[in-house]
């Protein structure tokens, strides 16, 4: 068979080989062959769970029909054979009806941009339909690794999952609990008996190898081992993959294609799993599988030890990649990347599990992992495992230090593995580590040295750690903490399992042995509302949330494309600072689908995405000088955003580079030989009073790093040619400034070019200024090239080519007496903004220091710096957040000078204009429990060296400040009366669509559900500020109520002359007068 078949959402669909590559992944077979574009993507690494679609498929070991979620990113279309595939479209819309998750999870308020939601939905249909048993809170809570996402809709979307629970009693407010049994997909199977031969599943038992044909490559699917073993034989082994789970893609990306490719997922041996002496997992067995067993196994007391196994595995990855991912995948990646961090590895390699391979020429060998590591796996497959059944006499402790609590690689793992005599004496240990260096992975010194030594001496521990100290030598990696951190790490896991091994330990240190368990999170949340005032303030789901929750809410990256569109990708410098001295893009162009490639000449403006008043200009592509690395260069167009990535990595680009070193942080620009170009004092403050009190002094420096805007949609841009100029529809919170951008770039006049905007998909400032640089270049492609053209960044394009949160340094020298009130101040700041001062938050962060604070004393100077970095850009409350926490800063410090209690320092240095903040916090205090629960907290303290508690109090002010113009436009229908209005802010998950409608109706006296919001376009709402400075929703709602209050005066001569009429018989009477019902 030569095809592949599988459904969507019921619909049979039969795949060859000519139709996709080998790499075309099944999100892009769902969004740009099918068309289904509820489901989304951003990283396609796995990681941020957009892309998540369900999956019923026939579980090859047992026979049994298994439901899962799984990334469509990750895995190739070519591996769906036999799937039933169930997107969001298939769960539920508007035209079919809505599944009760998608209702719960809107009327929980549970989205916020609604990008994320999609997947939110289908990794909790896929948990409700694939469970076998009713899920508890827990199993819910832990559940969602894999979605990334965390924004306000987080609580929300928890709770409106946890009504779903068997353990949770029903709200009086969910109406749909009757419908618990109705989580199925919104339309029903299709039931076609015409589908052809080729559809039907096939016996299981009896399979041929599944052979597809491409141009250059080979697809096969294999049913055996026998059958790998037979397309090798035939193929050769110079180049080919062996997928499974395909999950290892999103840590090592291919960089290039292989001409076979064996799937080999539904080998039914690779799934097998039995006793002998040994516990055997088949390779093939899913993480999730493999946590299954244990859990069965742990029972058993030779394999008490799985427990720990179970439980670190729920650290790894996440549900949908453990749903797929394999164990033999996983030491796969292993062996070809030595400093993968695995704790599959970590763990197999504490308790001295084998590895089976199996040959070309049937051959099996049976090694050790460390062995296996130096073994190379061509012409070999991974068959099984083996684990050891180990005594109560086996000490087993395993750990992972991760940089958040879920779904993150490992910064150090390890695991111990002491065998001791009845005396508790070593016999042999296992000290295994991971993501140390790429050889380093047992402390074979250290193993050696404990043998004979009691477990629990005080000197067994000091000899260990003194040898462990020198032994381990972490990689120097600039992506990861630094080989200190590492190495201290690595020292406090072996002291902690010795801790958490010996029997008798000093209470006051015992608590450093014993795990942190996370609770089930919760909050209450109680408001009242006057319901006099609804629906002004009246609590509803936002007018998109539906919408969002089906996957039917469009954004920019979903416009639909025509046959004659291109995709865009940039081409980024690879240095640092230096000249562009020439392109080749003599190959580049002879790829098949690739159409052009667009440089700084071909831009007939000016090449800039900034306004012309702004003091420094930023290139759209460089034309000749390089300012940073991960600079766009130049552009490539193509038939497809994949070729368009994929072909912008190929541009040969010819550099001269300079000598100088470039300046990377705001350290080396202090001490650099042009720092005279490259500092600009932007405030200077002097106080007006001073103490004499001065009883102690505290010096020091604070640093805030940048922050990347982790939005799940990336910078995003379409653009196409009309008859006036062009239309661009933009991902960006400045609309004016991207129609401003767009016109001086392509030297048109602004009325020639028309910007939409129906959503944002997350901004936090970076969609700002920055949005206009994409814009720039997708119009240029679009104006260059007479087709419609769009641009979505890549992930890692996104961090590259667009600046983040400014970086801030202080330095601070203060004078306190000893009740902790400040006596004098000197600060000094320094902000780096990159390569352009264009967004630099500057002066803004020395009002915002400030705070609430009595700062008459405070001597404050405040520098913008260059780097040669991105041009830096404001980020989730600028200046507020940096001046915010250098203050709280020094609060702190004072406390821990004086010793006082940290809010009584803050209380005492609050100006006299703000004392009403005191009685507020004492108010709190009270509300809250504060006393009795520090006082717990400090006993709890002062009894336990290694773990501690904490409770912490602060005060933070928000300058508003109103500014631009923000416009509301109101077209009133005289057939029925409803409302459409549209306005000059931007949607982006704030509600601000809702907020405005809610005003609009409550103005006008009519009920909620005759408004309703279009997009935003500079038409209709010309020349509007960005939104920002948490001000827009505010400034919309005015501008709203001015609109609607003309439109009341307007209509009042038309009410007066009927009798008592509804607001439909006023507007129709008002039209039949000839009276205009469009309001700006």
């Amino acid at each position: 068979m030569d095809k592949i078949n599988f459904t969507v959402n019921g619909e049979p669909i039969s795949l060859s080989g000519s139709e996709v590559s080998p790499l075309t992944s099944l999100n892009d077979y769902l969004r740009n062959y099918l068309g289904l574009l509820g489901t989304k993507a951003m990283c396609h690494e796995g990681g941020c769970g957009a892309c998540i679609v369900s999956v019923a498929k026939i579980h090859p070991g047992s026979n049994e029909k298994q439901i899962i979620a799984v990334n469509s990113c990750l895995v190739h279309v070519l591996s769906c054979h036999e799937w039933e595939i169930t997107t969001i479209e298939g769960v539920g819309s508007r035209k079919n009806g809505y599944n009760p998750l998608q209702s719960r999870l809107a009327s929980f308020n549970g989205t916020q941009c609604g990008y994320c939601t999609p997947g939110w939905i289908m990794n909790m249909y896929s948990l409700f339909e694939g469970s076998k048993k009713n899920l508890t809170t827990k199993q819910i809570e832990r559940s969602f690794a894999g979605n990334i996402c965390r924004c306000t809709g987080y609580r929300p979307i928890l709770d409106a999952f946890k009504t779903f629970a068997s353990d949770v009693e029903a709200r009086n407010d969910i109406k749909d609990l009757e419908e618990l049994d109705k989580l199925k997909c919104a339309k029903k199977c299709r039931e076609d008996d015409n589908v052809g031969d080729d559809w039907c599943f096939i016996d299981h038992n009896n399979r041929n190898i599944l052979d597809i044909k491409m141009d250059t490559n080979r697809w096969y699917k294999a049913f055996s081992v026998d059958d790998v073993f037979k397309v090798l034989t035939k193929e050769g082994t110079d180049n080919y993959s062996l997928v499974a789970g395909n999950t290892g893609k999103g840590v090592y990306p291919p960089t290039k294609e292989s001409r076979v490719y064996i799937d080999i997922s539904s080998i039914s041996t690779l799934k097998d799993t039995f006793i002998d002496a040994n516990l055997v997992l088949g390779a093939g067995l899913t993480l999730h599988e493999t946590m299954a067993i244990f859990q069965r196994q742990m029972k058993n007391d030779d394999f008490s030890y799985l427990k720990q196994f179970h439980d670190h595995l729920e650290l790894v990855a996440n549900v949908p990649v453990k749903n797929i991912g394999t164990i033999g995948g996983n030491l796969a990646m292993k062996n070809s990347h030595p400093y993968f961090p695995s704790d599959v590895f970590v763990l197999f390699e504490t308790v001295n599990a084998t590895v089976t391979l199996e040959d070309l020429h049937l051959k099996t060998t049976e090694i050790h992992l460390p062995k296996f590591l130096k073994t190379s796996l061509k012409d070999q497959i991974i068959l099984n495992v083996k684990i050891p059944p180990l005594s109560n006499s086996h000490l087993i402790r395993t750990y992972k230090i991760m940089a958040r609590a879920q779904n993150t690689h490992a910064i150090v793992n390890a695991g111990f593995n002491f065998h001791v005599d009845k005396n508790q004496k070593i016999l042999n240990s296992n000290i295994v580590y991971g993501s140390i260096s790429p050889t380093y992975n047992h402390a074979r010194n250290v193993e050696n040295i404990l043998k004979g030594q009691p477990l629990s001496s005080d000197e067994t521990l000091r000899m260990a750690l003194v040898k462990l100290q020198e032994d381990i030598v972490p990689l120097d990696d600039p992506s990861e903490p630094s080989p200190f951190c590492k190495k201290a790490i690595a020292l406090a896991l072996f002291y902690k399992a010795i801790l958490s091994l010996s029997p008798s330990v000093n209470p006051r240190y015992a608590s450093g042995g014993s795990e942190l368990v996370r609770p089930l999170s919760s909050g209450i949340q109680s408001y009242e509302t006057d319901k006099s005032l609804w629906p002004l303030n009246q609590p509803v789901p936002k007018l998109e949330a539906l919408s969002q929750c089906s996957g039917e809410a469009l954004y920019t990256c979903d416009n639909v494309s025509g046959p004659r569109d291109v995709h865009v990708a940039f081409v980024l410098s690879t240095i640092c600072l230096g000249e562009i001295v020439q392109f080749d893009t003599t190959e580049v162009l002879k790829i098949p689908g690739v159409v052009a490639f667009l440089s700084a000449k071909d831009i007939p403006g000016t090449n800039s995405f900034i306004p012309k008043d702004e003091q420094f200009e930023e290139e759209i592509l460089a034309s000749k000088k390089i300012s940073y690395h991960g600079q766009p260069i130049g552009l490539i167009a193509a038939i497809s955003r994949k070729l368009a990535i994929k072909a912008a990595g190929l541009v040969k680009v010819s550099y001269k580079k300079y000598d100088t070193k470039p300046v990377l942080s705001i350290t080396e620009a202090l001490n650099a030989p042009d720092k005279q170009n490259r500092i600009r004092e932007d405030v200077a403050i002097k106080a007006t009073d001073k103490g004499n009190e001065t009883t102690h002094t505290i010096k020091g420096h604070y640093y805030i790093p940048d922050q990347y805007h982790f939005t799940m949609e990336t910078q995003s841009c379409r653009a196409e040619l009309t008859r006036r100029g062009i239309r661009v529809w933009s991902a960006t919170q400045w609309m004016d400034l991207v129609q401003i951008a767009v016109a001086r770039s392509l030297d048109l006049p602004l009325n020639s070019v028309d910007v939409s905007v129906g959503r944002v998909g997350g901004a936090y400032g970076g969609k700002a200024s920055r949005s206009a640089l994409p814009a720039c270049a997708c119009a240029l492609a679009a104006h260059a090239l007479g087709r419609a053209a769009t641009l979505v960044l890549p992930l890692t394009d996104n961090m590259h080519a667009v600046g983040k949160r400014q970086p801030a340094r202080f330095e601070y020298e203060l004078g306190v007496n000893n009740d902790g009130v400040i006596q004098h101040a000197d600060i000094v700041y320094y902000s780096d903004c990159g390569y352009s001062y264009n967004d630099s938050s500057g002066s803004e962060i020395a009002v915002t220091m400030t705070n609430l604070y009595d700062t008459s004393r405070w001597n404050i100077k405040g520098y913008s710096v260059l780097t040669d970095k991105a041009g830096n850009t404001w980020c989730r409350a600028p200046a507020t957040t940096e001046g915010t926490a250098i203050a709280e800063h020094l609060m702190e410090r004072i406390s821990h000078i004086t010793k006082k209690d940290p809010i009584d320092i803050r209380k005492i240095n609050i100006a006299t204009k703000h004392n009403k903040v005191k009685d507020m916090i004492e108010t709190f205090k009270m509300d809250t429990n504060y006393n009795d629960r520090r006082a717990e907290i400090e006993k709890y303290n002062a009894t336990n060296a290694w773990k501690k508690k904490g409770l912490q109090l602060t005060i933070m002010s928000y300058p508003i400040v109103y500014y631009g113009n923000f416009s509301a436009t109101i077209s009133v229908y005289h057939a029925d009366g409803t409302i459409l209005m549209s306005h000059g802010g931007i949607e982006m998950g704030q509600g601000i669509n809702t907020k405005a409608a809610q005003v609009c109706a409550y103005t006008l006296k009519v009920p909620l559900s005759m408004v309703t919001v279009k997009g935003s376009d500079n038409f209709v709402s010309p020349n509007s500020m960005a939104s920002s400075g948490s001000i827009t929703s505010e400034a919309v709602a005015f501008a709203t109520v001015k609109a609607c209050n003309e439109l009341l005066k307007r209509l009042e001569t038309v009410k007066e002359e009927l009798d008592e009429p509804t607001w439909q018989e006023v507007v129709k009477a008002a039209y039949n007068k000839g009276f205009i019902l469009f309001l700006f």
